[in-house]
């Protein structure tokens, strides 16, 4: 359980941050992901009303940065908001944009990371440039090259603050039920998989109405992305939580972001009434989970990784596996050495 037992589905981010203002004060925070009626967004406005000096904000559209970062700074003119480009579709696109900011001299260091960037891509199965299935490539593999890159800033953070005040939070779903990381089949090239990495067709059946077939299905592959999302966060923990830096992975919540709302848009009359998801969150409260994660002094991994409506929950034992952790790690270690032709 988080410190506060009456944050709850419906609390607004800017309540977390008015609550833990002492914690944000003056942080420099990075967020993947900012784009106008989005979570990012909200999760950028909330860590500036609640004090953070530097805010800053990635995204892979010049034009939609430039206007986010106008509209941010009009409202929060005391804020340092700093636009950083971020294409998380291409891991070379992705290396380079981190060493910019780990080469940047004006951000001496990172106090939180908040992995909100992602997708997901219904339909056919599709490759980044890469050739990496795309859910599996931009939700995990970019995240994970991305922050492990940065590294640095965050750990002359974490010197120079109290235990646990230096984190990252990994943007993950309640998808997590939906699939084990398929380690046997992780580009999601419908190899065959043991039964301990097999989709969980029952619950894909209560949620969506998809009944269990043969072949790529976009369903699985986001969840397995987002799996992957918790146990990375998961061995972040495991080796950098003696330097005092916490690592926690969360849901959200059905949010209804410019995103959640394409998404659903695109779906037939038949396709919407099988989806029996409530997409009943608006875009501050579901930055209000990510408040907590990043801020509330009372969480610790020790006491739970995994967070959903401000509290902590019980997630998949697959999901948090120290042991799948670390074999993820490794897997995405190599699978980067391989494309860009040198180790992280």
């Amino acid at each position: 359980m988080a410190s506060n037992s009456a944050f709850d589905h419906n609390t607004s981010a800017l309540e977390v941050a008015r609550t833990y203002a002492s914690q944000a004060s003056g942080k420099t925070v990075l967020i993947t992901g900012v784009s106008k009626d989005g979570i990012g967004e909200a999760i950028a406005r909330a860590f500036a009303y609640g004090g953070a000096s530097t805010i800053i904000i990635t995204g892979r559209d010049d034009t939609r940065l430039s206007s986010i970062t106008e509209d941010l700074s009009t409202d929060y003119p005391l804020v340092r908001f700093q636009p950083h480009k971020l294409d998380l579709t291409s891991l070379e696109a992705t290396r380079r944009s981190a060493n910019e900011l780990l080469e940047d001299e004006t951000v001496l260091k990172i106090d939180v990371v908040v992995a909100n960037a992602g997708g997901s891509f219904h339909g056919p199965r599709t490759v980044t440039p890469d050739g990496l299935e795309s859910h599996f490539a931009i939700n995990h593999l970019s995240h994970f090259l991305f922050i492990t890159t940065l590294l640095p800033k965050l750990r002359l953070a974490a010197q120079q603050s109290a235990p646990g005040d230096t984190r990252v939070v990994v943007m993950s779903s309640l998808a997590i039920l939906v699939s084990p990381f398929r380690f046997a089949d992780y580009n999601l090239e419908s190899k065959p998989v043991p039964a301990d990495e097999a989709p969980n067709w029952a619950i894909l059946k209560q949620l969506l109405g998809l009944e269990e077939h043969e072949g790529y299905d976009s369903e699985i592959a986001y969840g397995q992305s987002k799996t992957a999302n918790a146990l990375f966060a998961v061995h972040l923990n495991t080796l950098f939580s003696s330097e005092g830096i916490f690592a926690f992975a969360l849901h959200p919540g059905g949010v209804q972001s410019r995103a959640a709302k394409k998404v659903l848009d695109a779906m037939t009359k038949e396709q919407r009434a099988k989806v029996t998801i409530p997409f009943d969150k608006d875009i501050d409260q579901g930055a209000a989970t990510p408040l907590v994660a990043a801020l509330d002094r009372g969480l610790t991994p020790e006491k739970g990784v995994f967070l959903n409506d401000c509290q902590t929950m019980d997630a998949p034992p697959y999901a948090v596996s120290k042991e799948n952790a670390q074999k993820l790690w490794k897997l995405s270690e190599e699978i980067i050495a391989q494309k860009l032709g040198s180790a992280v």
